[in-house]
């Protein structure tokens, strides 16, 4: 099934590149259709739509570097270079080149054109949708049109909620621009209106898109995935209302705004937890940790098999951009990003640090273990520390099997061990992949040039199929586990904790075999917000969530403990880069509010660059 639709979405891309012919006289290859006959039935208009489909799977494929916007996740430094990290350009991807600080503006130019991409493809299938809905007289043909629509509104209300996400005020067109011409004469709008229209979109998604969907559908815009964005938009901007976004030029603070928003979002969310019968995977149990250098499928716990393929299609995934291989065109890039060279010759691009390490609760107390010691020849020289001995030490770190057990799902450590699967879906004794350290010296991992001492194991493809870009596996942009926390953070806010919003935060806890917070960690508003960013750190990283999350919060300079910056070290305190080192007010103004691409001011001239990069 997937092969089939996704050969569609490539397609129905086509549909966007071609041009029409009007000379009745001149015939028509066998291979090409003309527009007049192709828009004739809700299947061609099924088909267009997967060409937005595909800009989308563009987009949003390296959405895990935006959890580079934390302390969590360290990106290789591909130039290895020794510069403040505001001069690095350490991923290349989809959205262009990324670094914290300074250089994170002209590193997205490729994101904005991405999202425009999408609005683009989405306004020409609505403008030729339209008039079809009107003139069709049969009620269930009609409301398969509608519901084609509906998906339009859905795709491009995720663009354009990405551009204002990044860029504050964006120009905002509903129609088909008639060229260039028009394109360089849009002015950027307010970013509460385009607001407005993000949310006036999904209004009409959430009324026509089907409350389940079909094997051949799977992957699709359904009711609950724009139930679920809808709320996540209304959550976005009562974080902003209510922490502030000084960055863009009128913007205003307003807590009673900030609140009206968070109920709403609230009631968003509660329509798709309660009515469309989605359950966390393996109905949120932990499943099996193993000894700590277990690797084969049933000793893994079950949040490591979430992002598996077996997984894509559980109701806990409400709504991914999907990907198709080997040898379509169409691959995912996750091998690349999180995957060592014996997996399928990956670059671990994006690599766990210590300061994610440290957010692994004690599964015993359900609270923090001490900090992990850095261990280094000369500490253990001295007497200070044995790493064979000493249980959180990061060279041993007994702990780990002591710690919450996505832990073990999510990384890996010195020593830990993984496998392929061969074609057959049997263990693969050829398939074996050891993490040790190795020949690149101190600081190294012989795994290319992850320099924190550690690996993914989240995202990494079992399958030996494909190139390192080549993969089937789905990236999750919504899941169930976020509905409950982005719920309970809503409900906070309003009310207060509640019974039910820390019920839905100790489901989740329970996939790490934690015990549910304790009565102190639940006692007033801050103490509860606390434990629901903690669930949203250790849940949700390497997704893409965590960078938004510190940025809607106001929290990049805690994060990054401004002024003085933070350090990024190996397991081996070997120091690898500074972040925000010394950093001035300007480096965070720069993250919160990313630089208009400057090729389009320059064809643009009514477009405004954003203030802290004028």
């Amino acid at each position: 099934m997937k092969v089939k639709k996704y050969i569609a979405f490539a397609f129905g891309a086509a549909l966007f590149a071609s041009s029409c012919k009007k000379d009745l006289l001149d015939q028509l290859p066998r291979a090409d259709i003309s527009e007049e006959q192709f828009w004739n039935s809700s299947d061609d208009a099924k088909l267009a739509t997967n060409g937005v489909y595909d800009a989308a799977r563009l987009l949003f494929r390296t959405d895990y570097m935006y959890d580079g916007l934390s302390p969590y996740g360290r990106y290789r430094n591909l130039n290895n270079s020794s510069e403040p990290i505001s001069q690095q350009t350490p991923l290349r991807g989809a959205a262009g080149n990324f670094t914290p600080g300074g250089g994170v503006g002209s590193g997205f130019d490729n994101t904005w054109k991405l999202c425009y991409r999408i609005i683009n493809r989405a306004n020409y299938v609505i403008f030729k949708l339209d008039p079809l809905i009107n003139q069709e007289t049969n009620f269930d043909k009609k409301q398969q049109f509608r519901a084609i629509r509906g998906e339009n509104y859905f795709l491009r209300s995720l663009a354009y909620f990405r551009l204002i996400s990044l860029w504050g005020d964006v120009p905002y067109y509903e129609g088909v621009l008639s060229g260039n011409t028009e394109a360089y004469k849009l002015t950027r709008m307010p970013i509460a209106d385009v607001k407005d229209k993000i949310i006036k979109d999904l209004d009409s998604a959430c009324a026509v898109l089907p409350s389940t969907l079909s094997i051949q559908d799977r992957g699709r815009a359904s009711q609950a995935a724009a139930f679920s964005f809808r709320g996540k938009v209304k959550l976005f901007w009562a974080s902003w209302k209510k922490f502030g976004w000084p960055e863009i030029e009128g913007f205003t603070q307003d807590a009673a705004e900030a609140k009206l928003y968070y109920t709403a979002a609230a009631g968003d969310f509660k329509k798709v937890i309660d009515n469309f019968g989605l359950k966390l995977y393996n109905d949120g149990n932990p499943g099996s940790y193993g000894d700590n250098n277990a690797y084969k499928h049933t000793e893994l716990p079950a949040y490591w098999q979430l992002f598996q393929k077996d997984a894509e299609y559980s109701s806990e995934i409400i709504f991914s951009v999907q990907f198709a291989g080997p040898l379509l065109g169409q691959g995912d890039w996750l091998t690349r990003g999180f995957g060592n060279r014996n997996t399928i010759n990956g670059q671990v691009y994006y690599a766990p640090t210590n300061f994610l390490v440290n957010r692994y609760q004690l599964i015993s107390t359900g609270d923090f273990a001490p900090p992990v010691v850095l261990s280094s020849s000369a500490t253990v020289a001295n007497g200070a520390i044995n790493p064979l001995t000493y249980e959180n030490n990061t060279t041993v770190l007994n702990l780990r099997g002591k710690r919450d057990w996505r832990m073990k799902a999510t990384m890996m450590w010195d020593g830990q061990r993984c496998t392929w699967l061969d074609p057959s879906g049997l263990l693969s004794p050829l398939g074996m992949v050891e993490f040790k350290w190795g020949n690149k010296g101190a600081g190294f991992i012989n795994y290319d040039d992850s320099r924190m001492g550690y690996i993914f194991r989240k995202w990494v493809r079992q399958e030996p199929t494909g190139g390192r870009t080549d993969g089937s596996q789905d990236f999750y942009l919504m899941r169930l586990a976020d509905v409950y926390l982005m719920y309970a953070e809503a409900i906070n806010e309003v009310v207060g904790p509640t019974p039910e919003c820390i019920n839905y935060v100790n489901l989740i806890r329970k996939r790490g075999n934690l015990p549910a917070l304790a009565p102190n960690k639940v006692s007033s508003r801050d103490i509860f917000f606390a434990a629901i960013e903690q669930e949203r750190i250790v849940e949700l990283t390497a997704e893409g969530q965590i960078g938004f999350d510190l940025r809607r919060w106001r929290k990049l300079e805690t994060a990054f403990n401004y002024p003085a910056g933070i350090t990024f070290r190996s397991t081996i305190n070997v120091r690898d880069i500074d972040a925000y080192f010394n950093a001035l007010p300007l480096d965070f103004q720069r993250t919160y509010l990313f630089r208009i691409p400057l090729d389009e001011i320059e064809r643009n001239p009514k477009l405004i660059q954003n203030k802290p990069w004028l």
